[in-house]
């Protein structure tokens, strides 16, 4: 793409040009009125001075020709002056008989007519004047007319100095606007390019937000859009970090536990024994995969992986009943309840189909890690606008009200309560599934009082 800079010199210079052509029409026209007005007053004075010297004799109409009239027309450019005197009825009386004089001639007695036309092969302007002469003797038939026309030489001489002046001195202030337009482009992108350097000077890992405060205002947008999306991949690269931290320092215990079970079977030569030792082994190993795949869960579901970029219009209640369809064998083996409120199908939301499923997985598997022997679960599902409500109950040991907070942080685990072998990340991945479909998540007591109560509430979809 063509540059801001260059694509402004595009446009503005075009305009600017086109511009001084306009200005140079009009500067013509200008030029040329001006310069047959004041040539045409001193046509005018020249026929008026013929005109006051022309009379009637014996009946006759005699004209004398000043020298005077036709002087003021010499000069450098060697302008050639045609005259004639015409009687009554365009008869000619003296002068240039063959000048051209517009045919039924109806222009008010003692007004000066001037006009352009042809002679001889030139352009003339000609001025003609229509005089009476108030003689009884010629019987009305007094009226003459006084023809005078020059060349239009100097005339055009004078034009053309005045346009060359005038599209000179245009084009001179052209070009200052064009030096003027330059500078202030350098100095209107000079923040931009500084900006530029600056950020091309910054290190690899540096992601803190660019300041706005040195930017031009036209510009602050697209620098708070950047700094927006630097944010999301600050935020990004921070959740890798967690998770490789995490998985460095929860990995490294289970990892020695298996090295130590290992050299401990090596050394066994009693078959008992070392039967034992491998299903220790086979336990150990069976922990650290659930806990790896709850830490990749966990990753998968941190807001700032993008998951809510992948969302889609799903249906609810029928995800919840696949998960509680798919739990209900482990319900079974332990002699529990599953009871489900709620409608087959039908709530829709804007969501990731498999995340949700996940999300329903932990809290069920939760449950049934606390709920006793014979213990109940129930899951309540239903609309009110403009939310979707999700209940899981329990009937276990519930969590204390100070620690309601606390489950929700990674690896924390409360001791002394159900089945020791969870990784201590179920809830965190619920509530990073849960704000990542901007939803909310709040624990309480369960019926009566006992076990406890997740509530889940997310918008719903039209």
């Amino acid at each position: 793409m063509m540059s801001l800079r260059r694509s402004l010199v595009c446009w503005l210079l075009p305009l600017l040009l086109c511009t001084l052509g306009l200005n140079a029409i009009f500067a013509y026209a200008d030029a040329m009125r001006a310069v047959n007005l004041a040539y045409d007053r001193t046509l005018s004075a020249s026929i008026r001075a013929i005109a006051e010297r022309i009379y009637v004799k014996d009946g006759k109409i005699l004209s004398d020709i000043p020298y005077s009239a036709l002087d003021a027309f010499e000069g450098s450019d060697q302008e050639r002056v045609f005259y004639a005197v015409l009687g009554p009825d365009s008869r000619p009386l003296t002068g240039y008989t063959d000048l051209p004089v517009r045919p039924g001639n109806l222009a008010p007695i003692d007004r000066v007519e001037v006009y352009d036309a042809s002679y001889r092969d030139e352009k003339i302007r000609v001025g003609v004047l229509r005089k009476r002469l108030f003689a009884p003797e010629l019987a009305g038939h007094d009226v003459v007319q006084v023809v005078v026309a020059e060349t239009t030489e100097s005339r055009q001489a004078l034009v053309r100095r005045l346009f060359i002046e005038g599209v000179w001195r245009d084009a001179m202030l052209v070009l200052v606007v064009a030096v003027v337009l330059a500078l202030l482009l350098w100095r209107i992108f000079n923040p931009l390019l500084r900006l530029r350097r600056a950020i091309e000077a910054r290190g690899a890992d540096d992601l803190t937000p660019i300041p706005v405060d040195v930017t031009p205002k036209e510009v602050r947008p697209l620098i708070d859009a950047i700094n927006l999306h630097t944010a999301r991949i600050a935020r990004m690269i921070g959740a890798r970090k967690r998770f490789l931290a995490d998985a460095a320092h929860q990995l490294r215990t289970p990892l020695a536990v298996l090295s130590t079970q290992v050299d401990y079977a090596l050394r066994q030569s009693d078959p008992r024994e070392l039967q034992q030792t491998l299903e220790g082994l086979r336990e150990s190993i069976r922990r650290m995969r659930h806990m790896t795949n709850q830490m990749l869960s966990l990753s998968r579901a941190e807001s700032a992986n993008g998951l809510v970029l992948e969302t889609q219009r799903v249906d609810l209640a029928r995800i919840v009943r696949e998960a509680a369809l798919e739990i209900t064998p482990l319900v079974m083996a332990r002699a529990q309840e599953l009871a489900y409120q709620g409608p087959e199908r039908g709530l829709f939301m804007q969501g990731h189909a498999g995340m949700l499923h996940e999300l329903l997985l932990n809290l069920l598997d939760n449950a049934l890690r606390y709920t006793p022997e014979g213990g109940q679960i129930s899951i309540v599902l239903c609309e009110e606008t403009p939310d979707l409500c999700l209940d899981i109950i329990d009937s276990g040991p519930g969590i204390p009200v100070a620690e309601r907070e606390n489950v929700f942080a990674r690896f924390h685990r409360l001791l002394g309560q159900g089945n020791s072998s969870g990784s201590g990340l179920g809830l965190s991945i619920v509530r990073e599934i849960c704000l990542a479909h901007s939803g909310q998540i709040a624990l309480g007591d369960g019926a009566d009082g006992k076990g406890l109560k997740v509530s889940l509430r997310f918008p719903l979809s039209a």
